[in-house]
């Protein structure tokens, strides 16, 4: 049919994109599963020597691989940054979490106050939340990192939670607000003559048909805010509040770390967005496109 891809290209381009998107994955699963050794020789491959999980077990407990344990052994090779990854997960699966609980809180009703109501100052309102994601973001780090010393949330989880916030918000209202207008406004109409005040409109009538949306920008949320690095290189402190993004960073800088262990950490990082890619394609799919393309 004219106008449409012949399979075998359509087919080529969806193995490119999962060649580029998968790719990196399975190579730092496979990565963590074999030695140096192994992964640097060409005779030897996970089949032949099978799968190795001293790495994961150096980072979880701290014990070290067998391999490094001996006398002539570089344990150079061998990063105490990778020791912080299951801590800077959890920091970072926190900062996310809050981040996104954030902003459906504040940017669900600013969604639907802009979608369903006309109020002095919307149009100029809403134009300055949407276009003020395109300041870069490096020119916002010093006025940024100066209110929060003010405030005495550098070095704490609750100042990255709040710029995170702030970052992720104007998505927010500009995803939600498309939806809201979406939904007939008869509905809105009913629920007026049934007496339903506005809190009450967007509760219990607004708030369930966008159910869908609600999710799927709550998920990009937290996939921003666990992805960024920039002020979570800047705002966190110690170990203790330190992300996973910045984690890593400081374990890839080092140029005498272990291929193993540097992969190891890697998949460890991933993993969260990997169980988060399921419900990122159940609602991205069903929520955002679907509603994008009339039938």
């Amino acid at each position: 049919m004219a106008g449409r891809l012949h399979p075998i290209l359509t087919l080529a381009f969806a193995a490119l994109i999962l060649l580029f998107t998968g790719g990196p994955v399975l190579l730092s699963l496979y990565g963590s599963l074999v030695p140096d050794r192994v992964l640097l020789s060409p005779d030897k491959t996970i089949l032949t020597e099978g799968p190795n999980f001293e790495t994961y077990r150096y980072v979880f407990t701290g014990q070290l691989p067998d391999s490094y344990q001996q006398e002539s052994a570089n344990r150079a090779m061998i990063s105490d940054a990778a020791r912080q990854v299951p801590q800077a997960l959890v920091n970072s699966s926190i900062n996310a979490l809050a981040a996104m609980a954030l902003n459906l809180i504040l940017g669900a009703p600013a969604a639907f106050v802009f979608a369903r109501y006309v109020f002095p100052g919307k149009k100029i309102s809403f134009m300055y939340l949407i276009l003020s994601p395109l300041v870069p973001a490096v020119a916002l780090v010093t006025p940024i990192y100066m209110m929060l010393q003010f405030l005495g949330l550098v070095g704490t989880q609750f100042g990255i939670i709040l710029v995170h916030t702030a970052k992720a918000l104007p998505f927010t209202v500009l995803i939600l607000s498309v939806f809201f207008r979406k939904i007939p406004a008869e509905i809105f109409e009913a629920a007026v003559l049934d007496h339903c005040s506005r809190f009450q409109t967007f509760w219990r009538v607004a708030l369930p048909l966008a159910l869908p949306s609600v999710g799927a920008t709550g998920l990009f949320a937290f996939m921003l805010s666990y992805s960024e690095y920039m002020f979570a290189m800047i705002l966190s402190g110690d170990t203790r509040t330190r992300p996973v993004s910045v984690v890593m960073a400081a374990l890839a800088r080092n140029t005498d770390v272990s291929w193993s262990l540097l992969n190891t950490g890697i998949f460890i990082a991933i993993v969260p967005t990997l169980v988060l890619v399921v419900l990122v394609w159940r609602f991205v799919v069903e929520g955002l496109l679907s509603g994008a393309v009339k039938e």
